[in-house]
């Protein structure tokens, strides 16, 4: 289970945020030959290092723009959005041309506090044709049309925003990001 990340030492704050998965499967997974559908995540949303003298915000697009308000930029380096790839494993070697439909939600993220920090991940952004802007419990509909490899698979980008509150102090910030997928239609 992956996490939303950032360390504030001092008035410095790196964030990354990577994502915590949870995935509803189409048939039991505990047999390999059976259908499923999972979502993976080979790369974490990452906010950079920052400062944040008492309140601010950072967000991170799909593309990997980057805007702010109210803190001191310190390194960039690493910033961009996450990637999510959503598999299906038809479960055996057949070649039979699948149309699939799968739909993904993402859950509320919910908000950090420890010590001075309060930190909250809002204003999800996908990269895939037909959305952008996406609410926590939104239908996002995933087709894979002319599926014929065992595992076939479609990624996208997410991105979102932070905001952190700073009373005093720092620490290690971890918020997951939640995403149930589901196999609706397979003709």
């Amino acid at each position: 289970m992956g996490m939303s990340r950032f360390n504030l030492a001092r008035g410095r704050t790196a964030i990354s945020a990577a994502c915590a998965l949870m995935c509803m499967f189409a048939a039991s997974p505990a047999a390999s030959n059976r259908p499923q559908v999972s979502v993976q995540n080979p790369a974490a949303l990452r906010f950079g290092t920052f400062a944040v003298p008492t309140s601010g915000f950072r967000e991170v697009s799909p593309r990997g723009g980057i805007s702010s308000g109210g803190i001191f930029a310190l390194d960039d380096t690493g910033v961009g959005p996450a990637q999510f790839v959503v598999q299906y494993d038809r479960g055996n070697n057949g070649r039979r041309e699948l149309n699939l439909v799968i739909e993904i939600v993402f859950s509320a993220p919910g908000t950090y506090a420890q010590g001075g920090l309060t930190a909250r991940l809002s204003r999800y952004q996908i990269d895939l044709p037909g959305y952008g802007a996406v609410q926590p419990g939104q239908v996002i509909r995933i087709e894979l049309p002319n599926c014929r490899q065992r595992v076939c698979s479609r990624s996208f980008n997410l991105g979102g925003r932070i905001d952190v509150d700073r009373n005093f102090g720092g620490g290690l910030v971890e918020i997951p990001i939640i995403v149930d997928a589901a196999v609706i239609s397979v003709k």
